[in-house]
């Protein structure tokens, strides 16, 4: 079962049911949002490496934005000043466009134009994606694109361009949008579970939460606790800031402090992959509101998920960072082992609400219309089955049987649940899941010889978003809208309209800046579609029983942690912390969770309650201030097309800015 925190922690008081909500909002406050959109959609698919955490940074500037821009409103307009109403829709609006617009817009809108370029080199380009997949989904013409190399366009020359590339983005817009409508709709199912019953504690919605308090104006805006530690996190940003661009000046190291691995020179060590002692204070701030339970659980399953990587190259076996995922299958299974705890804990998450679903159930046979003034059950369930069909649809159309497609989308939709449910009671700083996703769970139990060339060419191009990444996955973000929403007492219903609008006009937006990039830089995007397919051809089988198997190991390891931690409260070892850690992801900052975890065990037992609460202040102001610095350099970077200082574990000079 899933664990929720400690009452405690809770950040607001319990809603009944029966109370009618009242709408809050202002209508010129859903204008201010969508234009906000347009910024924070800018920089994130043009400053990806801000986004590519729970906590995304292009909402949170926006939110600082909002704020200094509602001082003077404060003060000479107090009548339209952004209450925390006004303020908490229009951060919702900016973090559900700037999830869509995120990594997987970058993966679906690359698969539009970048076919024919990597033909030219890439046979399995070449004879297979440019052959089977329809003309309607990519273009094959190299010179429709060719203009592309080189850079140095304007966007008004991008936007010349829009009929051509139009017609896809809506093909591609349409399954995208699918996707996270039926996201959405299941949200809107479970919204009385998660939010009311369940008590989650959505620990990534206090920051923005208490950001908006009083306008901005109250609340941890008045504590001296966060003002200091505001302030030197903010100065060390700052300075280091200043020493990337200038060396000669001095810097504060508080990202990557050694790598562990790079002393390693031999086997079977030097096969133990991304190894690194680091603390990204931002993501160690984020573990200070975190249960110790999971901490200490992220560490420790991370530890043993290198130390595999160990014992298997002492064996023979080669061992990388990416070892045992979908671009390198095999041992030690990890994917395999993670779809079975993603299985185990989303039985575990049904079994948990398993009265509430019979409720749902009721509502939608009778209609009857829903208490907190959302959609009714009925319409979301519609609007869940008739999403699905058209995902469905859309694989049919490649030549994919039905009966493969069902289970391949439910599984997909189900670690959407899982992986939302998690992040809402537990909120980790980032959810990685690298290279994972349903082609593995469905290609080892179901073998992948009987796929045709087409049929694999169409599972590994067409559904490409669903089997990368998911550090900006939607439905967490959607739902922690609705959270936020709560708090206010906001109309539900307007929000669940409000939320569907604000992905679908981050999708096209981000669709156009990215290719607005793309043509001033020269920069044609990379794809893993090519190894996904090529493992696929080069290594046709049956089912496979070890990642079977392993699969079913991962659930018992989940359903055994489980019954021990029914058994015995206390136990520290938190199955969230197997699923998170088996893949790569918390390689980056398990460092830093470890001194969270030191810190906040340290104040609790040593000054309580009150100690807590002012280190919660603490940790508020190193996000702020890591924030707001962030929010400098990005918006330089952004304005200067030159590379700048970071606070993310990816460096922006890696990518053409």
């Amino acid at each position: 079962m899933m664990y929720s925190l400690p009452m405690a922690m809770t950040i607001e008081p319990e809603i009944t049911a029966d109370v009618p909500q009242e709408p809050k909002f202002r209508w010129f406050t859903i204008v201010l949002g969508f234009l906000m959109c347009w910024p924070v959609c800018w920089a994130v698919t043009n400053a990806g490496q801000s986004g590519i955490f729970s906590l995304m940074a292009q909402p949170i500037a926006g939110l600082i934005l909002l704020l200094l821009f509602n001082i003077p409103m404060r003060r000479f307009f107090p009548n339209r000043a952004l209450r925390q109403s006004d303020l908490i829709v229009c951060f919702a609006i900016m973090s559900v466009a700037a999830a869509i617009g995120g990594e997987w817009n970058e993966w679906v809108q690359a698969d539009v134009f970048n076919t024919p370029f990597r033909a030219r080199t890439d046979p399995v380009f070449r004879d297979h994606v440019i052959k089977e997949m329809p003309d309607w989904l990519i273009i094959k013409d190299l010179d429709k694109v060719k203009d592309i190399e080189g850079g140095g366009k304007p966007w008004q020359y991008a936007a010349s361009k829009l009929p051509l590339f139009l017609p896809y983005y809506l093909a591609w817009g349409a399954l995208v949008l699918s996707t996270c409508f039926a996201m959405l709709c299941i949200n809107s199912l479970m919204r009385g579970a998660w939010c009311d019953r369940e008590r989650l504690t959505f620990p990534l919605v206090q920051l923005p939460v208490a950001m908006s308090e009083g306008g901005g104006s109250t609340g941890m805006w008045k504590s001296k606790h966060m003002w200091i530690a505001f302030a030197v996190m903010f100065s060390i940003d700052i300075l280091n800031g200043l020493n990337y661009l200038y060396p000669n000046l001095p810097s504060v190291p508080v990202k990557d402090l050694f790598f562990i691995d790079r002393a390693f020179k031999d086997p079977p060590w030097s096969n133990i992959g991304d190894f690194r002692i680091s603390i990204y204070p931002f993501m160690a701030a984020i573990g200070l509101f975190m249960p110790s339970d999971l901490l200490l659980s992220f560490v420790a399953f991370f530890l043993l998920r290198k130390a595999t990587h160990v014992v298997l190259a002492s064996q023979g076996i080669p061992q990388s960072t990416f070892s045992g995922t979908a671009i390198s299958p095999g041992p030690p299974y990890f994917d395999e082992q993670t779809w079975g705890a993603v299985l185990a804990m989303f039985l575990g998450a049904v079994w948990v609400s398993r009265d509430y679903l019979k409720g749902v159930w009721s509502e939608i046979r009778s209609g009857q219309r829903s208490e907190d003034g959302g959609i009714s059950h009925r319409s979301a369930f519609a609007g869940l089955f008739v999403c699905f069909c058209i995902v469905v649809g859309f694989g049919a159309m490649g030549g994919l049987p039905i009966a493969y497609l069902i289970p391949y989308v439910a599984l997909f939709l189900i670690f959407a649940i899982v992986l939302t449910r998690v992040r809402a009671q537990l909120g980790p700083p980032t959810h990685e899941f690298a290279f994972f996703g349903v082609n593995s769970i469905m290609h080892r139990f179901l073998g992948n010889k009987w796929l045709s060339d087409s049929q694999a060419t169409w599972v590994c191009d067409g559904f490409f978003f669903m089997n990368r990444m998911y550090r900006n996955h939607p439905m967490p973000y959607q739902l922690e809208a609705m959270k936020m929403g709560q708090i206010e007492k906001l109309n539900q219903k307007r929000l669940f309209y409000i939320i569907a609008a604000a992905s679908v006009v981050g999708l096209f937006l981000s669709f156009y800046f990215r290719q607005a990039r793309e043509y001033r830089t020269g920069d044609v995007p990379g794809t893993d579609v090519g190894t996904y397919l090529n493992n696929i051809l080069n290594d046709r089988k049956g089912p496979d029983i070890v990642g079977i198997t392993m699969t079913i190991l991962g659930f018992a390891i989940v359903m055994a942690l489980d019954a021990v931690r029914f058994r015995f409260p206390g136990f520290p070892l938190h199955p969230a912390g197997y699923l998170l850690s088996m893949n790569f992801g918390v390689d980056y900052y398990w460092s830093g969770l470890l001194l969270a975890l030191f810190v906040k065990n340290f104040v609790q037992r040593y000054y309580g309650l009150r100690g807590y609460d002012k280190l919660r202040s603490v940790a508020m102001g190193i996000l702020v201030g890591e924030y707001a610095a962030e929010t400098i350099w990005m918006g330089m970077a952004l304005i200067t097309h030159h590379s700048t200082y970071t606070i993310s574990f990816n460096d922006r000079s890696l990518g053409v800015q």
